[in-house]
């Protein structure tokens, strides 16, 4: 089982993605990024979401504002993301 606290960093690096690579108001970026953690998090019985959180959070973000970017070119953005949540 994954600690709470790591989920909860997962989800700020998802957030930060979305505000600072995709340009999304902070507010619409929790909102998206809290609505999918409530589903993830309420998965059909016998089965977990922890498989969930071995995606990039980078990729989630990518999801949630329906815009697939090409990692290697935020690389350096992203990175700066990972470091600020200690990952």
């Amino acid at each position: 089982m994954i600690a709470l606290k790591a989920k909860d960093a997962f989800w700020e690096v998802v957030e930060d993605c979305l505000v600072e690579i995709h340009r999304l108001a902070k507010l619409d970026a929790h909102e998206r990024s809290m609505d999918l953690r409530t589903r993830i998090e309420s998965p059909p019985t016998g089965m977990s979401s922890d498989i969930f959180y071995h995606a990039e959070p980078f990729d989630v973000a990518c999801d949630i504002a329906e815009r697939q970017l090409d990692l290697s070119q935020y690389r350096l953005q992203y990175n700066h993301i990972l470091n600020r949540h200690n990952w």
